[in-house]
């Protein structure tokens, strides 16, 4: 449709874009005079028709007489046909070569010039024949910006004791348009100009081999580039993201600029680009309004598969998680998922999580968050594997430890709990531990740790958690090593929204401190540990005592 638009009945207007970026860059190229070249300007405002012809005779004389190169008179004065020509006619047949004009400066056809006199004056001279970008094929000449010329007053001009030195060999404009006021036109550069102006422009680029024009495989390929890059923008731009999509076809509009722009100041080539532009432009914005908004789609996806795990609905939850691009918070949540299936005695499934997880993360090595405690607990808990202690508590000790199973790194703290409590106190703990363990692996919340497992080996109970490496920010409480107020308020409202997440799942931490909020620097990520200790505000159990915790 864009094709057809460019092409079709608002192909004006196209035109008219290409004209516009051709302006710009036009009027900004570098051009030179005509050497030894000066305009004398007759004002007819000041005289009449016959004392005009008279004034362009006394000038030719002067100008002949002072060894000129060669008079263009692009504006001569009216001779009825009744009337016998001019004595200055006569400077024709001199040593000196005079070209007039008494036609139109140029023809307009389809917005194209196609000047006359500056290509005779300069094949007349000789400056054309040895020009290589000039041959029958070349129509047309474009303008960008003129280039000034001195003037020369006439009174000046005829003064007996003027110096005429500066005139041998000069070229000479002859009109009777003074500068400004007589102006015809106006060049791309927003310049001005009148038709000597015009005519001394394109013959100094003629003589100076910086003729600005259009080769015909310029013109077939303004007719190509249109269509090539629909072709392109339609095969690379759909399906991609908007910052994608942005980003090609800035791409593409910057190096369509260059182009033209190397063309016009190196080559002098006028090709126009403006329609291409348009184009990529159009097909752009098309597709960016069609795309999907692709990040809102993975954060329903993500939400939607953490309400169907916790409603029990684990099928549903698999194929919402698979619909998300894998990130360390999909593993996580996939690794709760084949817990779930393991379960509800659905081993297959939860292979089938497995593997899943392995094709999308890999086999993450184990981290360490930097040097600690050489490990002196338990080689294996339950069905995971000890590596070493990174950190111990009042109640116990903290281990990094492997899942083997996927050889995934997890966080295992472990309560001695047959030392701390006996007989039916031990009972109700254990109960305890397990239902607020429970209650720990309900949230979902990128700012809270998540509780993958519980268990009890060895006469410990232990919790299995996500593994982030990071600093307790305990470390950040001394005054020496204070985080930046901005940022510590920044990490306030990190753990006040998931607190409060937390709080809408029912469950209350209880045990809130600078301890249990790890902080990763490099990443900018705050987690809240110790959910396992944590009271469901819905548990109506009266003993008192039992604190699982500080």
């Amino acid at each position: 449709m864009l094709l057809l638009l460019v092409y079709g009945p608002l192909a004006q207007w196209f035109v008219a874009a290409d004209r516009v970026l051709f302006d710009q860059l036009a009027s900004r190229l570098p051009n030179k005079p005509l050497d030894s070249a000066l305009i004398v300007s007759v004002d007819p405002a000041r005289t009449n028709e016959t004392d005009v012809s008279a004034t362009y005779g006394q000038i030719i004389d002067v100008l002949v007489v002072a060894g000129v190169r060669r008079i263009v008179m692009t504006q001569p004065p009216e001779i009825p046909d009744d009337e016998d020509l001019p004595g200055w006619a006569a400077a024709m047949n001199s040593s000196v070569l005079v070209y007039i004009r008494r036609s139109a400066l140029w023809q307009l056809n389809g917005g194209v010039m196609s000047p006359s006199l500056p290509l005779a004056v300069a094949f007349d001279s000789g400056d054309a024949t040895t020009n290589h970008r000039m041959s029958s094929a070349e129509d047309a000449i474009f303008l960008s910006n003129y280039a000034e010329l001195p003037r020369v007053a006439v009174d000046d001009l005829l003064n007996p004791k003027a110096d005429k030195s500066p005139l041998r060999g000069a070229t000479i404009f002859l009109d009777a348009s003074p500068a400004l006021v007589g102006a015809v036109a106006m060049l791309p550069s927003g310049q001005f100009v009148t038709q000597s102006e015009i005519v001394a422009t394109l013959l100094a680029g003629i003589e100076q081999d910086r003729t600005i024009i259009a080769p015909s495989w310029v013109a077939a390929m303004e007719w190509l580039a249109p269509a090539l890059l629909a072709i392109i923008a339609v095969l690379f731009m759909p399906d991609r993201s908007r910052k994608d999509i942005a980003v090609l076809a800035g791409v593409a509009i910057v190096m369509l600029l260059l182009l033209e722009t190397l063309l016009l100041f190196v080559l002098h080539f006028r090709m126009d680009l403006g329609r291409p532009i348009l184009i990529f432009a159009g097909v752009a914005i098309l597709s960016a309004w069609l795309v999907e908004d692709k990040g809102k789609e993975v954060i329903d996806a993500f939400k939607k598969g953490n309400d169907f795990l916790a409603a029990g609905r684990l099928e549903p939850a698999f194929a919402e998680f698979r619909r998300c691009p894998p990130n360390e918070n999909v593993a996580t949540v996939m690794y709760k998922l084949s817990l779930a299936f393991e379960e509800q005695a659905k081993p297959e499934r939860a292979e089938a999580v497995l593997e899943w997880m392995k094709r999308t993360q890999g086999t993450p090595e184990s981290r360490t968050s930097g040097k600690q405690d050489t490990a002196t607990g338990p080689q294996r808990l339950g069905r995971y594997v000890i590596e070493k202690r990174i950190g111990r508590g009042a109640m116990g000790a903290v281990y990094l430890a492997k899942d083997p199973r996927i050889n995934r790194p997890v966080a295992l703290k472990a309560i001695p709990i047959e030392k701390e409590f006996e007989d039916e106190e031990l009972k109700e703990a254990r109960l305890r531990f397990y239902r607020e363990a429970e209650s720990a692996g309900r949230h979902a919340h990128p700012n809270i740790i998540t509780v993958f497992d519980a268990g009890e080996d060895k006469g410990l109970a232990y919790i299995a958690m996500e593994y982030v490496p990071g600093i307790p920010l305990k470390k950040f409480t001394d005054p020496k090593k204070l985080l930046a107020p901005k940022r510590a308020l920044e990490l306030c409202a990190s753990t006040a929204e998931a607190l409060d997440y937390a709080h809408n799942q029912g469950v209350i931490h209880r045990d809130i401190k600078p301890a249990n909020l790890m902080y990763n620097p490099k990443e900018g990520s705050l987690k809240i540990t110790d959910f396992g200790v944590a009271r469901m505000t819905d548990n109506n159990s009266t003993k008192t005592g039992i604190v699982l915790g500080t």
